[in-house]
């Protein structure tokens, strides 16, 4: 199943009710079970920071067992106009490729021209790439060479891809919710007087999605490749 994150009641008016969809509430109000196997996502703090990946957790921890998952907001809609419409077109899908990702994003600058993961990174969360340099222990060659990514919020993979993700991803992750208060990072989004501090962990998930296919030399296929989303940054 496709899993659409949504947060509220009015979110919830915007899910999808095509064979694939499935809501997934991130807060208690919208999901009695969230805390299920998940302690973690009693904390609001936490809540916030984990955003989508809080429904990560919730299917790993709760072992879900379908051949595929996927994920997705209740905001898809926002960035394309693109629905699936059954299981048999995604099982179509995964079968050319395990992994799926659409929402890609191109890094341009101001003046049109491609820009580095690593410049996008800096210009939107200052402090982030020195963070993640230390949390993952370097950050690769292709982080300063690569101008586009997915960045973990529409996907869809095979139960042993996201497996492989979630061994990878949540310990760096829960490391983060440790630590992230203490860090420069979180300490100059308050400098900067910005709200990005509530989701500082957030926003290092992202990057680790993208971190985790990049070192798994990971081949999306786009089926949205026709409808590119540009984030235009300087």
């Amino acid at each position: 199943m496709i899993y659409q994150c949504y947060f509220d009641e009015n979110s919830k008016t915007k899910l999808f009710s095509e064979e694939p969809y499935v809501g997934f509430g991130l807060e208690p109000d919208t999901n009695p079970d969230l805390f299920k196997n998940c302690p973690e996502l009693e904390s609001s703090f936490n809540r916030l920071q984990l955003t989508e990946y809080a429904s990560y957790l919730w299917l790993w921890r709760n072992k879900v067992n379908d051949p595929w998952i996927g994920s997705t907001s209740y905001r898809q809609l926002d960035k394309n106009p693109y629905k699936f419409r059954s299981i048999e077109q995604v099982d179509s899908l995964i079968v050319k490729n395990p992994f799926i990702g659409w929402g890609e994003y191109t890094m341009l600058n101001r003046y049109g021209a491609p820009i580095s993961l690593r410049r996008q990174a800096e210009v939107c969360h200052p402090g982030l790439n020195e963070y993640m340099d230390e949390l993952v222990g370097g950050l690769p060659e292709a982080w300063s060479n690569k101008s586009s990514g997915i960045f973990s919020n529409y996907w869809i993979m095979s139960n042993d891809l996201f497996q492989d993700f979630m061994d990878y991803s949540w310990p760096l992750v829960c490391n983060s919710l440790s630590n992230i208060t203490n860090s420069n990072f979180y300490k100059q989004q308050i400098a900067y007087g910005t709200v990005s501090k509530d989701k500082c962990v957030g926003y290092v998930m992202e990057r680790l999605f993208i971190l985790w296919y990049l070192e798994r030399d990971l081949t999306f296929l786009n089926p949205f490749a026709n409808f590119p989303i540009f984030n235009n940054t300087d």
